[in-house]
């Protein structure tokens, strides 16, 4: 792949034996500056030896956005690079629309939305549209990708934050806006991020959920970026529904009654189902393990783990025969179980990582497997 910098902004890659193509970069190119680390102590270093180094391409790589990123205007480097995925074309709007940079600051789902117009299903054709869209007031923005031209609808999209926002939460927010309950949560909750997001714009889930719980999830580090209680709360109505059809829908108070229900559903279904016979291969892993982080590879294991563990890792079977997760045991420099789930950057991360009975992980063990991870990154 090669990225041309600011401000030719022009993207090419190829494979063995074919010609260069254009293409849109759905990787981050742009990251916010990395402050230096201050130098371990030897004993430190003696201690976690264990961590991998990184290799010289991902240096080299790291290199090249880092000089990427030192091409474009600090102004417009400031304004895109908490975006965590599909920079590249509101780095193209921005090129040829100043106001776009402070449309990026002050409401970040509208610039997203300029910058990927051809996602979101609009009659948008052009760049040159979208630049002329974008010297448009808010609410008129708002109405180009489909959402209401109201100044209600302008504050809602303002709410969401850099970090969380994706094509696939504006497109479910688009349908959001047609229900009168999904338009009330949102106009009351003073942020949200991308757990709140995935629960207000689900029918089945809102029901289920209370105005002290999505509370808590606004304001839960884990949910900014991750639905983990959204992904948490349709599996247990799914397995709650599937144990007995009859039963009415529960109201959930908070996270840790979600976590609750979620493990009796889970044991639950498992003890009818007999979920585990013989000892069925899972799909290979998209990363190899390593002598500290090895990847579980049939179903018998992955119950193993979730009883020695103590967690509802099992219930992770589904998703890895859809490849969108996958579960390592983590042996060094504790015992921990890793999923990781695909970022919207194209990039494998850490979806959960926890020790027995879901404790937190030291930061040791966190910063072990970021390094591991780190060697397969697509960006710098």
């Amino acid at each position: 792949m090669v990225l041309e910098a600011w401000p030719a902004l022009k993207a090419r890659f190829k494979e063995v034996g074919s010609d260069w193509e254009p293409f849109v970069p759905p990787f981050r190119v742009v990251k916010p500056y990395r402050p230096k680390k201050a130098k371990e102590n030897p004993s430190m270093e003696l201690a976690f030896d264990y961590i991998p180094r990184r290799p010289l391409l991902a240096d080299q790589r790291r290199q090249a956005f880092d000089g990427f990123r030192l091409s474009v205007p600090k102004d417009v480097a400031k304004a895109v690079e908490k975006f965590r995925s599909r920079q590249w074309g509101i780095l193209k709007i921005i090129s040829h629309s100043k106001g776009a940079v402070e449309l990026a600051r002050l409401n970040p789902a509208l610039a997203f939305s300029l910058g990927n117009f051809q996602s979101l299903g609009t009659k948008i054709s052009t760049v040159e549209e979208v630049v002329e869209i974008s010297k448009r007031r808010q609410r008129e923005i708002a109405g180009a990708f489909g959402f209401p031209v109201t100044e209600a609808a302008v504050k809602i999209l303002a709410k969401i934050s850099h970090e969380c926002v994706t094509v696939e939460i504006l497109l479910a927010l688009r349908l959001a806006f047609l229900s009168d309950a999904s338009m009330g949560v949102l106009s009351h909750m003073q942020k949200l991020n991308a757990g709140v997001l995935a629960l207000v714009t689900d029918p089945d889930l809102l029901e289920a959920c209370t105005p002290a719980l999505l509370d808590e999830v606004a304001e839960a580090p884990a949910e900014k970026y991750q639905a983990r209680a959204a992904e948490s709360m349709r599996h247990t109505l799914q397995l709650l529904n599937t144990i007995d059809p009859a039963a009415s829908k529960p109201k959930i108070q908070s996270l840790a009654k979600l976590h609750s229900m979620h493990m009796h559903a889970v044991l639950e279904f498992l003890k009818r189902q007999h979920y585990i016979s013989g000892n069925p291969q899972l799909p290979a892993p998209p990363l190899p393990g390593t002598c500290d982080i090895e990847p579980i590879l049939t179903t018998t294991a992955l119950v193993e783990e979730g009883r020695e563990q103590k967690n509802c890792v099992a219930v992770h079977a589904e998703r890895i025969r859809d490849g969108t997760t996958f579960i390592y045991r983590v042996l060094r420099p504790e015992r921990a179980t890793l999923s990781i789930v695909k970022g919207e950057d194209g990039d494998w991360q850490i979806g959960e990582l926890e020790c027995r009975k879901n404790t937190k992980v030291s930061p040791q063990t966190r910063l072990a497997v970021e390094s591991w991870l780190d060697q397969y990154a697509i960006s710098g």
